[in-house]
């Protein structure tokens, strides 16, 4: 049986007993702001760039997983690219929607413990008050469905 954690802090903080971190990543999968650039700056820029060039050619499309190695992060990186609030026409659904995808897509890899703030919450326009119990009642249904251990990092 799965277990969700929910924490508050930096992601970047709670690594330890991880196999994998969840990059909220833009389209071209490059260095972003906020906690994306945060992941790229400390797993290496230069490395995880030159690797997501180098391995992915297109753009990535709405609520596609794309993996990479963590580089200097010591765990692999699962990336998203999250449906943005304000371009859909059924928000909390396409949201909930890359949560499943994200957490199938580690568990088929054979990743158990997964680290991933909010994802969608940031520069995508969602707001953690509208969507909070929506992505706990998912995430705990995932956990179980999934047999995987998340641990969910909110701001502080």
């Amino acid at each position: 049986m799965g277990k969700l954690d929910i924490v508050c802090g930096n992601i970047l903080d709670h690594l330890e007993n991880k196999d994998l971190i969840v990059n909220s990543n833009n389209k071209y999968m490059m260095c972003g702001s906020g906690v994306c650039g945060a992941i790229y700056q400390k797993a290496n820029k230069e490395l995880l760039e030159d690797y997501c060039r180098n391995h992915y050619k297109e753009n990535m499309k709405v609520n596609e997983v794309r993996f990479s190695p963590g580089f200097d992060l010591g765990i692999d990186i699962l990336h998203i690219y999250c449906p943005k609030y304000y371009e859909s026409n059924s928000p909390l659904f396409d949201l909930l929607d890359g949560y499943e995808n994200m957490v199938r897509m580690a568990k088929d890899r054979g990743y158990k413990n997964i680290v991933s703030v909010s994802i969608g919450t940031g520069i995508h326009g969602y707001k953690h008050d509208d969507v909070a119990k929506a992505v706990v009642d998912k995430l705990n249904e995932l956990v179980d469905k999934y047999d995987v251990y998340f641990t969910l990092v909110l701001p502080t």
